[in-house]
């Protein structure tokens, strides 16, 4: 076998495309020499043998692979994964060609054992190292848990355990940074500090900021976060709905999905086909997964749709609350209107306060944007509360500050386009539990764009560990 002929074998095996007749030819290649093994190992070490079993970045391990390299059994699961391709392609062989040359089986063993240490050893080498997971290690801590039996908030999660939801919904902080909230009836598997498993239910993953890399695997996919939030809904069958809300997630196949984009997979497909974007179902699970446990008459949270343009999203029967930057630092000395329990109204008469310390935040915007009609009177009245998992560390509630607020609280870009008068009226209300964790508001509409901002304290469980 020449150079070029093995350069291309090599090439098809990274690629996962090697027919029959080529498996055979570099099996038969290797049973004439034993040292040609090696010769091949290093070429792919030197390619990155791992493509070959789809290990890329090491924020995009197969499930498996990563499970195994934390629990230092990497060369069974490699091997097992080689087993399975290698014989996946002699089952299909024609019977002239299986009577001609000597079988697989009896030549597979000790070299997928050379190739599994071979991989073992390139994971060291083109990974940086791991921390060491164990079945039992703490990976997450629930955030927030409702009408939940065997859970509450600041419980302690750790990888392997399963959490079976008969009624309410859950919120998990894991340590990598992800949220993922999942509704009964339900059940999810951790596997890790940036991983887990669902077997059915509706959730809603976000991973926020810079984090990267959170995988869920489903009954028949594997979903690899790039940075964004999506829905995932397995029905008791293992049937898979995904929708993509902001950002961008890649399939186990490498196909990627964008903001906007939804796909549905049966164990009877082999790859998932593209259906209408949904977001219906996850809008209890979206809500919950930014710590909002409750919301209760005219109010809303945005939809993902609507998260980036308060100034275009108009809701004449409701009140919309806009989730926004989050984990914001804000210095000692910031100035806001108002930080203890009680309540608020105009005139503020210029009364505003300092922040005392440094804290980290999650912004909310709460606005009344209507849809103008002239047969809609003006003059209306909405009134809601706003049920929080942590407590709400300040308000702002003044134009003057709303406005200068934005750049460090708002999300980057986001359309402030057709929104004047900022702030409250003078019939407004706005009143906050002695808890600090319920904000009610008596919003008295009459002209302009009544909205105030709600600074909660940041929901990272892991920042003090």
């Amino acid at each position: 076998m020449n150079e070029a002929r093995l350069q291309r074998l090599l090439e098809d095996f990274q690629d996962d495309a090697l027919n029959e007749a080529e498996c055979r030819e570099l099996m038969e290649w290797f049973d004439e020499d034993e040292s040609r093994v090696s010769a091949f190992i290093d070429e792919l070490r030197v390619g990155n043998t791992l493509a070959a079993l789809h290990v890329m970045e090491s924020d995009r391990i197969p499930l498996a692979v990563k499970d195994s390299l934390q629990r230092g059994d990497v060369a069974i699961d490699i091997a097992s994964n080689v087993r399975q391709r290698i014989e996946s392609r002699t089952q299909t062989l024609p019977p002239d060609v299986e009577r001609s040359n000597p079988p697989l089986r009896k030549w597979a063993p000790w070299w997928i054992a050379t190739v599994a240490v071979a991989a073992s050893v390139a994971l060291s080498v083109v990974l940086p190292r791991q921390p060491d997971i164990n079945d039992g290690d703490v990976v997450a801590a629930v955030q927030n848990a409702r009408n939940v039996q065997d859970f509450s908030a600041g419980d302690q999660l750790r990888s392997g355990q399963v959490l079976k939801l008969v009624d309410g919904r859950i919120k998990i902080n894991f340590q990598s940074g992800a949220r993922l909230a999942i509704q009964a009836p339900a059940e999810l598997k951790l596997l890790g500090p940036n991983s887990a498993q669902l077997h059915h239910g509706v959730a809603t993953v976000r991973v926020p900021g810079e984090v990267k890399g959170f995988v869920l695997v489903t009954p028949h996919q594997r979903v690899t976060d790039l940075g964004t939030s999506f829905g995932v809904d397995v029905n008791s069958t293992g049937d898979t709905a995904i929708s993509v809300f902001e950002g961008e997630i890649e399939l186990e196949d490498h196909r990627r999905l964008v903001g906007g984009q939804a796909v549905a997979l049966t164990a009877t497909e082999k790859s998932p086909h593209e259906i209408p974007y949904a977001i219906n179902q996850f809008l209890d699970t979206w809500r919950v997964s930014f710590g909002v446990e409750q919301l209760i008459g005219d109010v809303r949270v945005a939809s993902p749709g609507e998260r980036h343009s308060p100034g275009l999203a108009r809701d004449s029967d409701s009140l919309l609350l806009f989730p926004e930057r989050e984990d914001a630092l804000l210095k000692h000395g910031y100035v806001v209107d108002a930080m203890e329990p009680g309540t608020y109204r105009r005139p503020f008469r210029k009364h505003t306060v300092e922040l005392t310390e440094d804290v980290r935040v999650d912004s909310f915007l709460l606005q009344y944007n209507p849809v103008h009609d002239d047969d809609v009177p003006m003059n209306q009245k909405f009134q809601g509360e706003l049920h929080f998992d942590r407590p709400i560390v300040a308000l702002i509630l003044q134009k003057d500050l709303l406005d200068s607020s934005d750049a460090q609280l708002a999300l980057p870009a986001t359309d402030f386009r057709k929104i004047f008068r900022r702030g409250i009226n003078d019939a407004d209300v706005i009143t906050l539990s002695a808890d600090r964790r319920v904000l009610h508001v008596a919003l008295n509409v009459k002209n302009g764009v009544d909205q105030i901002r709600v600074l909660v304290a940041s929901d990272n469980n892991f920042d003090d560990q």
